[in-house]
Formats: C-alpha cells, sequence, structure tokens
C-alpha cells in the first residue's frame, strides 16, 4: 500500500510491521528514519537495547532474519532498518519472503530500495504487505507543498511572494532548502517570510554567478566568463552542470524572446518560459 510520505511524517501512527522505502532522496531519508526512531523510542535508553541498522551485502540475510527474530526489550517493538535491500539476491528474497508472510508483530522492518521494479516478485510480495513510502527526488513544480511543510516546522511560513523568490533563488535540493530555512530561522523567529527576509538571508551564489556567466557570455568577454565558470565550478558544479545551467538561461530567454514577439503579458511569458514571474 502506498502512503503519502507527508501526511505520514505528520502522522506516522500506528506502526505497521513493514515498510518499504523507495527511492534516494536523502532529505526524505533522514526524515523517515528519524521519524519511525522519535516515535517508537520515547523512553530514554530503550533505543539501544531495541533498535539496529543494517545494508545489504555488508550482512548476510541471516542476520537480518536472526535480528527480525529477536523480543524486544522494555518496549513493545524492535525497530530494524535494511539499506539497499535491492541488492539481496532472488534466494535471500525467498527466505524473507516465508518469513515476512506472517509478520513478528513485535519488529518493525524497514527496507530501503535505490528504485522500485514491480516485475520482479518480491515487489510484488511487497505491495500487498508493506507500507510503501515514497523518498524520490522532487521536481520544481513539486516543491510548493514541502517548504510550506519544512518552514511550518519552523514556526515560519512564506508569503507567495517569498516563496516563489526563495525557489528561483534555491533550487530544488531539499537539504540545502531546509539549510537556508533555518538561517533565515535565526534571522526572523516567527512570521511570514516575505521577499526582504529572503533576500537578506539566503545564499545567492549559485544564481548570481550563472547570470554573470550568461552576460559575460552575451558581451564576448572570455576574462570574465571564465572568471565566472570558476565561481561555479568552486562550488562543486561540474563541467556538465555548468554547461546545461547555461543551456537552460539561453533556452528561457529565447522562450522569452518569443513571447514577446506574440505580446504576452508578465504571467504568460513566466509561464511560456517555465520559470517565475520574479525571473
Amino acid at each position: 500500500m502506498s502512503v503519502n510520505l507527508m501526511k505520514w511524517l505528520k502522522n506516522p501512527q500506528p506502526l505497521k510491521p513493514l515498510y518499504s522505502v523507495i527511492g534516494t532522496e536523502a532529505f526524505f531519508i533522514s526524515k523517515i528514519k528519524t521519524s519511525f526512531i522519535k516515535n517508537m523510542f520515547k523512553e530514554k535508553g530503550t533505543k539501544d537495547f531495541n533498535y539496529n541498522e543494517l545494508s545489504a551485502g555488508e550482512a548476510s540475510i541471516e542476520d537480518i532474519l536472526n535480528l527480525y527474530e529477536t523480543l524486544p526489550l522494555l518496549v513493545a517493538r524492535r525497530l530494524l532498518f535494511c539499506h539497499g535491500a535491492d541488492k539481496f539476491s532472488d534466494r535471500d528474497w525467498e527466505k524473507l519472503r516465508s518469513v515476512l508472510s506472517s509478520p513478528n508483530e513485535h519488529v518493525v522492518l524497514v527496507c530501503f530500495f535505490k528504485k522500485k521494479d514491480s516485475r520482479k516478485k518480491h515487489f510484488k510480495f511487497l505491495k500487498d504487505k508493506a507500507f510503501e513510502l515514497t523518498a524520490q527526488a522532487l521536481k520544481a513544480w513539486e516543491l510548493g507543498p514541502w517548504l510550506d511543510f519544512i518552514s511550518q516546522q519552523e514556526g515560519l511560513e512564506f508569503s507567495y511572494e517569498g516563496k516563489t523568490l526563495f525557489q528561483q533563488l534555491v533550487g530544488t535540493n531539499l537539504m540545502e532548502i531546509q539549510m537556508e530555512i533555518k538561517k533565515i530561522k535565526q534571522y526572523k523567529e516567527k512570521g511570514r517570510i516575505s521577499q526582504k527576509d529572503v533576500l537578506a538571508c539566503t545564499s545567492r551564489l549559485k544564481i548570481d554567478s550563472v547570470f554573470d556567466l550568461t552576460t559575460a557570455i552575451g558581451n564576448k568577454n572570455m576574462i570574465q566568463a571564465l572568471n565566472f565558470l570558476a565561481k561555479l565550478l568552486e562550488q562543486n558544479q561540474n563541467e556538465i552542470g555548468a554547461l546545461a545551467l547555461l543551456a537552460r538561461h539561453i533556452r528561457i530567454l529565447s522562450r522569452l524572446k518569443e513571447g514577446k514577439k506574440q505580446n504576452l503579458n508578465q504571467a504568460q511569458l513566466a509561464h511560456k518560459a517555465g520559470v517565475s514571474p520574479y525571473f
């Protein structure tokens, strides 16, 4: 059964015996793990005796099964994280399926997968037996609700203009988004986040550098262009990434130029180019 991740993070109870987590988005995986630990081990010291985190390939299927069959101590359930479950062989999954067909009510087993392949037997099995949480990277248009979720956890709320500007400046990396919102939290303890707040706190190095780069190229200033390219690479943008940023910028400008010929207004131009009106 697939579960809406945001709703689950807000209210993960009641816990089920078996979960599958699909995807590699570090922010989501961190939130999921923290949520399980927080909700299962409310008494101090109980986590030490009832929590294990293993990786397929490093731990054998027998190690997993032995821990799965171990009874909890001082709490109702044990928590077992199994990373890299994609690496288990078909034979390993046969052993797991035989045990998980009648789940141990005293254990919560969470299996992490990089991706989902519905053709494989174990995914067909998990579809019926496990609760599925998705931890895949988001597209730009999916970010809005998560910006609200992260900001609300910090006691903040974005204004429409503040959110639009923030998305344009920060991008889609959720770890970076969380870090930038925490910076705003230090600047402004509570209330609505305005455009002014975003500009006062948010790191703009990446977007400024790519605009500077495109401007220098447009002006045919080779020395400046190379300098701004070096800045991008210093921010851990690889060569292909820098080229992609440049191509995206030129593509957006091309669409805007075409839209202006059609006498489109600002909102229509932004929609045509796939950017916020701020751009």
